[in-house]
């Protein structure tokens, strides 16, 4: 399984992509964007670097990185307790994969935020303080898309590839990984697509719409001073001061032109809107313009307009001239190429759209017809579907890698129906052998004890036969007058009773060793065959049955035995787990040994599928080799004399395999002895012998 991402790597990449989408499309855009869009002097590029230096960076900052970081912070958190060591579990990685995979989403989502709330804070400073007015500052309105576009994409995609180690961890540490809400590829390529082209469009137009604003202003700066020049020296120097501000308004440029005089005490003279000083007319840094003799400039404070002034006197009084001009009334060409724009601006979309609409489709479908095929696959198991190969791409490439796939698990399914057949049939063949097996041993158990029980019968009945024969001889002996027959009569006798008695006590250890082997035979092929069924069973019941049965042997040796709490509930035959019981804690008391510390200690582990439990000795220990061996029917340890015939570990595995677990031991020699066995919380195995 791949290494789960370091804490400190993975907020690198985090961040690093958060601060880039900031600063490059971020405040880059926003910078260009407002270049080719204001052409501001002084007091609104003022304004305009003090939004930007501090509007932009506490909303974008708090947008782009405070608010994500708050939702990474979990992931985080989540990765450093998992890198110190903790356990890591299901639930958390199912939270830590939910919320990497909502995470990029989030941050675009603060991207647009972060753009519209800049635009909408920092136009608003503009207007108040500069006097920018609503058309000047509905130009601005692309800015939003763009910025927020741009920045958001970039951000959306550059958290996703960040967090792509993350989120495979946990999909690989997940068996089955949950739903999140999707994002199709045809949203995300469109989108991305639409603000490539929104940001193209944005910057191309408003450049290009700048150049003939520019354009337009010289060519009416020039007209204006040369046409107020010109009008100013056809006036006769012998009019009056009536009859020459009468001709001022000769001298007006456009349809909204004006012409007006200053007089040097600050009044107007023949101003149109009927204003008295010149403070009025709102000019930015008026009076050091006008420090020449003559000049032209454009004034963007407020409505872009184009001044022109120079110098006359009318009679005894100096007054300057001043000649308004608004760029407008020459800019048609340029507001057919502002409707010709939108024109284009519209245009593109549906072709992006269009094009995208199709370009998408082409890789939808595919890969639509490739998860179809697949959840059919998985649903009926039908190996003989393909994926249609229909392009010459990557596509094509993952379509023929997953036929070929199909057909080696179709090769596979084949190979492996096979030998399960096989399988099945050797499963068959082995049942029938094993049960041939386990008649023979029923059978062989149970007849071998009938002529064991004649051999009990007529032993039995040679001890009176003795004792008759003993008391003839001793009538015989005293009966007779030979001294020499009288001592063979006694010699007789004497060997009959220690030789005949001798023999029939053999005879008797022997029948009942037999008897006690063969009764053990006979309850091992029985084991899972009787009336007994498997029920749920509280273990430890079943342990206090089996304790109070050994309770005079555990005093006798001084042995404590620790208990653990055991499970209820497990299913399983009563009567067989008491035998088990009672063959371990026998095996445990016959081998205890020597050991001035004499503890068996019984517990049990319960885990999600079965119930683990143990009975662990300080007796002599078993070595490495005997370990496996034990287990084996007849099988005793070497060179220790203990009561038994081999069969009672035997037992316990055919017990416990009939169950469904399994057995084993752990032990060193010396230092004790623990046998494992297992037994299932649900019982969906069959009785196996």
């Amino acid at each position: 399984m791949a290494e789960l991402p370091t804490p400190k790597r993975a907020l690198k990449r985090v961040l690093r992509v958060w601060i880039i989408g900031l600063l490059c499309f971020g405040y880059g855009p926003a910078f260009t964007y407002g270049f080719f869009i204001w052409l501001l002097n002084e007091q609104q590029w003022a304004w305009t670097y003090f939004m930007y230096t501090t509007l932009v960076p506490l909303v974008g900052g708090f947008c782009v990185l405070v608010l994500p970081w708050r939702s990474y912070h979990p992931i985080h958190h989540t990765l450093t307790r998992w890198a110190n060591g903790e356990p890591v579990e299901a639930e958390r990685v199912r939270m830590v994969y939910e919320q990497a995979l909502r995470l990029p989403w989030q941050v675009a989502m603060g991207c647009l935020a972060a753009s519209a709330i800049g635009y909408l804070v920092g136009t608003g400073v503009v207007h108040w303080k500069a006097h920018q007015p609503i058309t000047e500052i509905l130009k601005t309105l692309p800015a939003i898309p763009l910025v927020g576009g741009m920045m958001g994409a970039f951000c959306y995609f550059g958290t996703m590839r960040a967090l792509h180690p993350i989120v495979a961890w946990c999909s690989r540490r997940l068996t089955q990984a949950p739903a999140v809400r999707a994002l199709p590829i045809a949203v995300q390529f469109l989108t991305t697509t639409y603000v490539l082209a929104i940001a193209i469009l944005c910057l191309m137009l408003p450049a290009t719409y700048t150049l003939g604003q520019m354009i337009t202003e010289r060519h009416v700066q020039d007209r204006a001073l040369m046409h107020l020049r010109s009008t100013l020296q056809a006036m006769p120097r012998d009019q009056s001061l009536d009859d020459r501000v009468a001709r001022l308004p000769d001298a007006a440029l456009g349809t909204h032109g004006y012409v007006f005089a200053a007089a040097p005490d600050g009044r107007l003279v023949g101003h149109p809107k009927g204003y008295r000083t010149l403070a009025q007319e709102g000019f930015y840094r008026v009076h050091e313009r006008l420090q020449a003799a003559e000049g032209v400039w454009v004034d963007r404070v407020g409505r872009h307009r184009v001044v022109a002034f120079a110098r006359l006197r009318l009679g005894e009084m100096p007054v300057t001239v001043i000649s308004v001009a608004f760029p407008t009334d020459f800019a048609e060409p340029l507001g057919h190429f502002f409707l010709l724009s939108g024109l284009i601006v519209i245009e593109v979309l549906i072709a992006v759209m269009v094009f995208g609409r199709y370009y998408t489709k082409g890789i939808t479908t595919p890969l639509a017809e490739l998860t179809s095929t697949a959840e059919r696959i998985a649903q009926h198991g039908d190996l003989a579907l393909r994926v249609p190969v229909t392009t010459n791409d990557e596509l094509s490439d993952l379509a023929r890698s997953f036929n070929r796939m199909v057909e080696e698990l179709e090769t596979s399914k084949a190979n492996l129906e096979h030998y399960t057949r096989r399988l099945e049939q050797s499963t068959q063949e082995l049942s029938v052998l094993n049960q041939e097996m386990e008649d023979l041993l029923r059978v062989v158990s149970h007849d071998l004890r009938a002529p064991l029980i004649n051999v009990q019968g007529f032993s039995k009945r040679l001890e009176p036969l003795m004792q008759e024969t003993v008391q003839a001889l001793d009538r015989i002996a005293a009966e007779t007058s030979s001294n020499g027959l009288r001592v063979e009569v006694t010699t007789l006798k004497g060997d009959l009773q220690t030789r005949f008695a001798e023999s029939l006590r053999f005879i008797a250890k022997g029948v009942e060793k037999m008897d006690t082997l063969l009764a053990s035979l006979l309850a091992i092929s029985r084991v899972g065959r009787k009336a007994d069924p498997i029920q749920p069973q509280d273990l430890a019941a079943i342990l206090d049955d089996v304790l109070a049965t050994f309770h005079h042997q555990l005093e006798e040796r001084a042995i404590r035995v620790i208990r653990h709490p055991l499970p209820q509930g497990v299913p399983c035959r009563r009567n067989e787990m008491n035998q088990a019981f009672s063959n371990l804690l026998s095996n445990a008391i016959n081998f205890m040994g020597p050991s001035e510390h004499r503890c068996i200690e019984i517990g049990a582990t319960t885990r999600e599928q079965e119930v683990e439990c143990f009975i662990r000795d300080t007796g002599i220990g078993i070595g490495p080799d005997d370990q496996e061996r034990i287990f084996n029917m007849f099988t005793r340890l070497q060179a220790v004399d203990v009561p038994g015939e081999g069969i009672g570990l035997a037992y316990v595995k055919k017990i416990i395999r009939s169950h469904g677990g399994r057995v084993w031991v752990t032990s060193t020699k010396g230092q004790g002895s623990t046998f494992f066995f297992t037994l299932p919380t649900a019982h969906t195995v069959a009785t196996r012998g």
